[in-house]
This record gives C-alpha cells, sequence and structure tokens, in this order.
C-alpha cells in the first residue's frame, strides 16, 4: 500500500471523507482491505462442486492461453527429454495428487525446462514445469515432492484464476517480468518464459495465496507419507543457490541478501512443522526412490544443467554440478568432463577472494574421463588445452610435448570435428616452437 493513513492534509474529497466518517466502522474496514491487496476472497476450490467442466468463462480462457503457451514452450526446444525422468516424475506426481483433482476432472502432469534459472512453477490448468536448474539441486525425492505438492495447491485453489482477476498482482507481474526475469538471461527463449511468468506461479502471487499454498502443500506432503522437514531444507537450498550465483556475477562484491518472502517462507514452515507434524513420523511412507537413486534418477538432467552453466558463465555453479553428477555416477566420464571444463573456466574467470583451481586438479579430471572411455574426444582434446595454455611466462618442453600427443591424438579420434582445424592450427605453432 503506498497511500498515507492519517495525514492532515485538506482535499476537495474531505467533503465526501467527512460523510463516509458517520457510516458504519465496518465499511472503513473494508475500504482498508481492498486498498491495501489484503480483501483476498478465497475462490471455490476444485473438487465434486467445481470441476473443469464448470469453469467460469475468463477461467476457460486462462486455461486456453495455458494451453498455447505450453504448446509454445514445448515445440521451442525448451523441454529437456528424458523418458526415464518423465516417468519417474509422473509417478512421484501421482502420489501427491490428492483425490479432489481427479474428481474435479484436473490431470495435472509435470515436464522438465532446460533452463538455468532455479523455478518450478504450475498453470491454471495443472500443467507444472520444473527447471533443470531447480530438479538437479535437490537432494532428495521429498524435496521433489514438496514443490509439487505446493504447486498442486495452486492448482486446487485456482490461484492463477485469483491473480488474474487482481490488477495488483498484475503489475506485479509486469515489473517482475522487467527486471528480475531470470537470475541469468535465457536467451531467445526468455520473452517466451516470461509470458508463462504472466499466468502461472512462476513470477509468485500476492502473499495470501503463497502462504495459503505454504500450508495446504504441506498437507498433501505429509498426506502423501512424505518428511515435511525436507521443506524448509527445500527452499534454504534455492536461497545457497541463488547466493552462489549472485557472487559470480556484476554485484558479487556486494553482501548478498536473501530474499524477504524466502526466509518469511521458511520460517513459516517451520512454525507450522512444529505446531501441527510433530508426530508425523508415524505416518510416513519409503519414498519411490530413496536419495542415491533420486540422484541417479536426475543424472542426465545433472548433466544439461552443467553444460547450461557453463554457457552462461557461471562455473563455481558448473563445478558444483559436475561434482554432483560425479557422484551419483562414477563411471560417466561426461561428468569428469564437464567437472574439468567447469575447473577451467575458474581459472580463466577468476573470482575476487576465490582460489583458482590447480591446474593438476584440471588434468587429473580430464585423465580419469579418458581412464573410464580413452577413445573420449573432448577429454583428449581438453587434456591437451590444458597443456598447450600456457600457466607462466613461457610453456615448457614437457608442456609442448603433451600438447602435441594429445592434439595428434584427438585429430585421430575425431577428424572431422567442427574444431579440427583449429587444433590443426595449434599443432602448427607448437610444431614450430620445439624447433
Amino acid at each position: 500500500m503506498t497511500g498515507r493513513i492519517g495525514s492532515k492534509s485538506k482535499s476537495p474529497a474531505d467533503g465526501a471523507a467527512a460523510a463516509a466518517g458517520r457510516r458504519s466502522p465496518a465499511v472503513f474496514v473494508l475500504l482498508f482491505l481492498l486498498v491495501s491487496g489484503c480483501a483476498y476472497v478465497p475462490l471455490e476450490p476444485f473438487g465434486s462442486e467445481r470441476t473443469a467442466r464448470t469453469l467460469d468463462p475468463d477461467e476457460r480462457h486462462l486455461w486456453k492461453e495455458s494451453r498455447r503457451l505450453q504448446h509454445e514452450i514445448e515445440i521451442s526446444g525448451l523441454l529437456f527429454e528424458d523418458e526415464a525422468l518423465d516417468r519417474y516424475l509422473a509417478r512421484v506426481l501421482e502420489r501427491v495428487s490428492p483425490p479432489e483433482l481427479s474428481t474435479a476432472l484436473v490431470e495435472p502432469r509435470v515436464r522438465v525446462i532446460s533452463d538455468v534459472n532455479i523455478h518450478g512453477y504450475s498453470f491454471a490448468n495443472g500443467m507444472i514445469y520444473i527447471h533443470t536448474a531447480l530438479l538437479s539441486r535437490m537432494a532428495n525425492e521429498s524435496q521433489l515432492a514438496t514443490l509439487l505438492s505446493r504447486e498442486l495447491a495452486h492448482v486446487i485453489d485456482r490461484h492463477a484464476l485469483r491473480a488474474s482477476r487482481d490488477k495488483k498482482a498484475q503489475a506485479d507481474t509486469l515489473a517482475w517480468i522487467g527486471v528480475g526475469a531470470s537470475v541469468v538471461q535465457g536467451g531467445g527463449n526468455y520473452k517466451l518464459l516470461a509470458q508463462a511468468a504472466s499466468i502461472s506461479s512462476l513470477a509468485g502471487f500476492h502473499y495470501l495465496l503463497e502462504t495459503a499454498a505454504d500450508e495446504k502443500g504441506l498437507a498433501i506432503l505429509a498426506a502423501a507419507g512424505y518428511d515435511v522437514r525436507e521443506a524448509p531444507k527445500f527452499f534454504r537450498m534455492t536461497i545457497d543457490h541463488l547466493a552462489e550465483v549472485h557472487s559470480q556475477g556484476v554485484w558479487g562484491w556486494a553482501p548478498f541478501s536473501p530474499p524477504v518472502q524466502m526466509t518469511a517462507r521458511i520460517a513459516g514452515y517451520e512454525k507450522l512443522i512444529a505446531s501441527q507434524y510433530g508426530d508425523s513420523r508415524a505416518t510416513r511412507r519409503q519414498p519411490i526412490a530413496d536419495p542415491p537413486a533420486f540422484q541417479r534418477k536426475v543424472h542426465r538432467a545433472t548433466l544439461r544443467q552443467t553444460e547450461l552453466e557453463l554457457a552462461a558463465g557461471l562455473f563455481v555453479s558448473a563445478e558444483s554440478s559436475a561434482r554432483r553428477a560425479t557422484e551419483s555416477d562414477p563411471r560417466d566420464p561426461e561428468a569428469l568432463v564437464l567437472f574439468g571444463r567447469a575447473l577451467v573456466g575458474q581459472r580463466s574467470k577468476p573470482l575476487p577472494g576465490r582460489d583458482l583451481p590447480s591446474i593438476r586438479k584440471v588434468r587429473a579430471a580430464f585423465e580419469s574421463a579418458l581412464q573410464l572411455d580413452p577413445r573420449h574426444a573432448v577429454a583428449t582434446r581438453e587434456l591437451g588445452m590444458s597443456f598447450y595454455r600456457k600457466t607462466g611466462s613461457t610453456r615448457g618442453r614437457k608442456a609442448t610435448v603433451e600438447a602435441l600427443r594429445r592434439f595428434r591424438r584427438y585429430l585421430r579420434i575425431a577428424p572431422a570435428a567442427e574444431d579440427a582445424d583449429y587444433v590443426r592450427g595449434y599443432i602448427a605453432e607448437l610444431e614450430a616452437e620445439s624447433r
């Protein structure tokens, strides 16, 4: 609310205000709530009385627009394709979906989007998208279920419709799209995701709707047999990620301030858990996948996220993602190659106050990848580059010999590689130096 309460300045409206003062005090209470944006009358939730067949006219339009945007997203190349992961996510979603959704003929779905920004959001029609950034950072299935349960709460209570009817929420969304739609810009698909933000939960709803989703989402999570104590941990993880990204940006020198709404959400969760779920242990059930199995299921998404972070210049984040990938599958040479590339990136783009990874650590990553796959072309090339790049004012003879050996082998493994001509140029340069 931007108005000033209690101002003594006069205006032409003072007469009307004086007349209003003779009315019931309840009118003032109602007006204050309306002006302050707090008069949020809950909509009838989806269930036996309110179904997908009884949508309001503007709600039908919202669903139609949601389907249009979802189609645009799905043909844009943004979707992360992994059939095994999709099946697993569908099983978790089915487990947490309350019966009132099927009663209301609402069929929730979940898909993964390849995006470096840490988001997860739902549309009015029950479609949920999770970015690789968020999925790859989750520690276990309970944290995945936390997100899904909370988004289902938004869907059941029709929060997207409620927000679309509230001009203040729309203005907040437009401001969010303009200044904070992404931690890192999303390239050519940025505008598409910004459009999605305007009619989904991506930009966030009014705090009363968010608080309601917290409470209902936690109840859904508990009813599905998951450990509700993971909910605040999930949101702490998102804050940690935001702090990590902040440290790598142009304002990285400035102290990081956690988003107030996030810290308030964590405090609210902890209060709810302490007061309402102290004995929830008795109702818990085993997750579909234990933590190690969960990490294996999201392994390919973690690799994709690492690639996105490398492309965005977030080399510290890429190291963290690649390390998780090496832990979920120690036999995957691709994870080790990405880990090595993240270390190389940090050496090429030093951050104030952060130690550079040693060249020995860089080479060890690529050598480990080659032990798993001796013909891995990228690992071979990157190992050669680690010797080609000067670590001092000059390149030692041993480094020259090793670089030549690795580059020549790379061309034997991948003679038609796109960068083959560049590598031949490196070889010519090194051969000239060694004469």
